[in-house]
Formats: C-alpha cells, sequence, structure tokens
C-alpha cells in the first residue's frame, strides 16, 4: 500500500512539473511574429503608445491575412504576453507581462503606471474570448477597475478596439491610427 502511494505521489509530482513547464513554455513557440520596432516609422517611435500603434501597424500590413480575431490576439501577444489558447487563460489571469513598458496615454486613461500598454492589449485579446460583457465585468468585479477610474476607461476603450475590428467596422489598416487618435497624448 505505501509503495501505491509513493508511486501515485510521484505521477503527481511528476504531472504538476510536467504541466508547469509547458505553461513557462521555455522554448517560446508563440513568438514568431514579433514587430521589430526598430523598423517602426517615426510616427510610431517614442511612447510606448505609439509603440503600441506601431505594433498594430506592423501586424496590418506583414500579416494582412490575419482573420480579426487572429490579428487581435496576436496584437496580444506582442504587446501583453497574452500567449495562443489554452496558455491564454493563465496569463489573462495573472495580467500578462509589460511587453511595451512606458507611457504616452491620454490623462483620462493614464494611472501613472508603465502598464497601460499591457492593460489595452490584454483587454482586447480576453474580449476574443468572452467577449465584451464577460470582459467588463471581470474588470470591474475581480480586477477591481471601476468604469470612473483610468483603467476602467482604458477597458472601455479595448472592448469597443476588439469589438470594432470584430465586427468589421474597424479595418485591420485602420487600426494604428484608432490607437494614436484615442489612446496617445499628441507629440
Amino acid at each position: 500500500m505505501k509503495i501505491l502511494a509513493l508511486v501515485v505521489a510521484l505521477t503527481l509530482v511528476a504531472a504538476a512539473g510536467a504541466g508547469f513547464v509547458w505553461y513557462l513554455d521555455p522554448f517560446g513557440s508563440d513568438s514568431d511574429d514579433e514587430v521589430d520596432l526598430s523598423a517602426l516609422t517615426e510616427e510610431f517611435q517614442g511612447s510606448a503608445c505609439r509603440q503600441v500603434a506601431g505594433i498594430a501597424a506592423g501586424l496590418a500590413v506583414h500579416e494582412p491575412e490575419l482573420s480579426p480575431v487572429e490579428f487581435l490576439r496576436a496584437f496580444g501577444r506582442q504587446v501583453a504576453g497574452i500567449r495562443n489558447p489554452p496558455r491564454a487563460y493563465g496569463d489573462l489571469a495573472r495580467g500578462g507581462t509589460n511587453e511595451v513598458p512606458g507611457k504616452g496615454f491620454l490623462s483620462r486613461i493614464d494611472d501613472g503606471t508603465i502598464g497601460q500598454g499591457r492593460h489595452f492589449a490584454g483587454i482586447v485579446a480576453a474580449s476574443t474570448f468572452g467577449g465584451g460583457q464577460a470582459t467588463r465585468l471581470i474588470s470591474i468585479f475581480a480586477r477591481r477597475d471601476p468604469l470612473t477610474s483610468p483603467d476602467g476607461q482604458l477597458t472601455e476603450d479595448g472592448i469597443a478596439f476588439a469589438e470594432g475590428v470584430i465586427g468589421g467596422d474597424l479595418a485591420l489598416d485602420e487600426t494604428p491610427q484608432w490607437i494614436l487618435d484615442n489612446l496617445c497624448r499628441r507629440k
């Protein structure tokens, strides 16, 4: 009986370790399509917000065959480190990573941190999984970002952006200008 318990315990430890390595993805299989920020035009250089718009531009130009959902998920991966499903759920739960840290966002959505690009792109990616309403509810109740806060306003912008792209009201090649017009401070 003790041997059986030991075998079961070792199997569970091995499975947990394999799951942990799988989740961490140390070989980075999702990062093949990254936009080179140094190759961005002057319009998309400088602030983090402009670089986020540049990533959208790079995806729209270099990956025109992407569907709207694929585009939004690639955008989320490059700006916020949100990998493809099923890893995306864990990435979203922990808040992603600041792949483009910095400032340059409008004061109404600037909470003083360097993570507004990550927040926006995470909301955009999350909207592709559960839709805007579910994303909004999670933002308000789980992430504690009321609609009146800068993060709440940025959440609303992310949902509007994602819904516009998915609904066809915002063409992929129009997304960089949308970001510049709606999120970024003027030079």
